[in-house]
């Protein structure tokens, strides 16, 4: 559901979520074998660029799964922008790069023991497997539907296959 802010623009609640804090900033994970990460200027995408990216590095070995994880905080002063086809790329790019999934969350949703599971799912609003295309929604409705948890819970069906947890030490 897209309503008008103040200036008569149309604006969707995940716009109003990604805005929480005055600019734009869309949080994307990256799960996969790959070491490297993105760089900056590979997330200027479908004509837009980010004013600021953060990476963090936030495991090598993420729950006792044998997968790299980081997170990037695309940050855009202008929240007027189009993300959903932005947001698509970034996803299929990043998901290629780390050679595994990539997905956006809201932030504080981020656990080791919660990924991709139906407690969450309607706090990812795009994800994207290797290979596959990216999936992305834009308002809170979607999110709660059957539908989008039958998506994430696919993403989690190949978590578990793809980087199955090890074995307790």
């Amino acid at each position: 559901m897209r309503e008008r802010d103040e200036v008569g623009r149309l604006v969707s609640s995940i716009d109003k979520a990604i805005c929480w804090s005055g600019p734009a900033v869309i949080i994307l994970f990256t799960l996969g074998r790959a070491e490297a990460r993105l760089r900056e200027s590979e997330f200027e995408l479908a004509g837009m660029r980010p004013d600021s990216v953060e990476t963090f590095p936030i495991s090598a070995d993420p729950g006792g799964r044998q997968a790299v994880v980081r997170e990037y905080d695309l940050t855009f002063d202008d929240v007027g922008r189009e993300f959903v086809p932005y947001l698509r790329q970034c996803l299929r790019k990043a998901a290629e790069r780390a050679d595994g999934i990539a997905w956006s969350a809201f932030e504080g949703v981020f656990h080791f023991d919660h990924l991709f599971t139906e407690d969450v799912a309607d706090k990812i609003y795009g994800y994207c497997v290797k290979g596959d295309e990216p999936v992305v929604v834009w308002d809170h409705e979607s999110l709660r539907s059957g539908r989008w948890k039958d998506g994430v819970r696919g993403v989690r069906s190949v978590l578990e296959s793809a980087y199955p947890l090890g074995e307790p030490e």
